[in-house]
């Protein structure tokens, strides 16, 4: 639970709500084609997927919240025969529009790292 104070009082947020936002966003970029898992909990989620409905296990996404600022991670696959360099930099861009947007949070870092490629 992530707690931001203003004026006006507290607001909370999840970190079921910073995923779903960075999910939705990247999937959402030009050129990205799927996430993709990022550590073993994962992989072990996408090959029963009881476990991971069970456990909600993100998709490659990782936040970190640090003196108040976000730090994020994405693992991605992109479409083959895009610009890898112009995907990561509108990724970047959209999430840091969105997150900053929606929560007020300064973004600190966005590490987008790209595991495939698909047709």
């Amino acid at each position: 639970m992530i707690v931001v104070h203003n004026h006006l009082g507290g607001i909370e947020f999840t970190r079921d709500f910073f995923v779903s936002l960075i999910s939705t966003t990247a999937e959402n970029c030009f050129g990205v084609s799927a996430m993709n898992a990022s550590s073993a909990k994962e992989r072990v989620a996408e090959l029963i997927p009881e476990f991971g409905r069970f456990f909600k296990i993100p998709k490659g996404v990782h936040v970190r919240v640090k003196d108040g600022k976000v730090r994020m991670s994405i693992h991605i696959s992109v479409m083959y025969g895009v610009n890898i360099s112009a995907v990561v930099s509108s990724i970047r861009n959209k999430l840091r529009y969105a997150v900053e947007e929606q929560t007020q949070l300064p973004v600190e870092s966005i590490d987008v790292y790209i595991d495939g490629l698909t047709a």
